[in-house]
């Protein structure tokens, strides 16, 4: 497993939604905007908390197959707004 720092720039998010279809990972909420849910935390949460910040930012610890799945999430979405980051080195993965 490896970890990722996901984040969506929920300013530039227009909600068109194929991120969301690509893992389990990512909704979009009552606005039509991307949130990443968050392992063991409340669905619900997550989505009440992320609607009151610009940039969501989640450290996720993932399977190959999962990693797989977040970066064809980022790049399915058409506005490029999910970022990946390696969390140890702070390199941007993606875009």
């Amino acid at each position: 497993m490896g970890k990722l720092k996901v984040v969506v720039d929920r300013t530039i998010c227009e909600g068109i939604g194929p991120c969301a279809e690509e893992t389990k990972y990512i909704e979009l909420d009552k606005r039509h905007k991307a949130v990443i849910l968050e392992p063991g935390k409340p669905k619900e949460e997550v989505m009440e908390k992320a609607q009151h910040v610009k940039r969501q930012e989640v450290i996720l610890d993932l399977t190959p197959e999962e990693e797989e799945e977040i970066f064809r999430s980022a790049e399915a979405c058409p506005v490029k707004a999910i970022f990946i980051y390696d969390p140890e080195t702070g390199e941007q993965l993606y875009p």
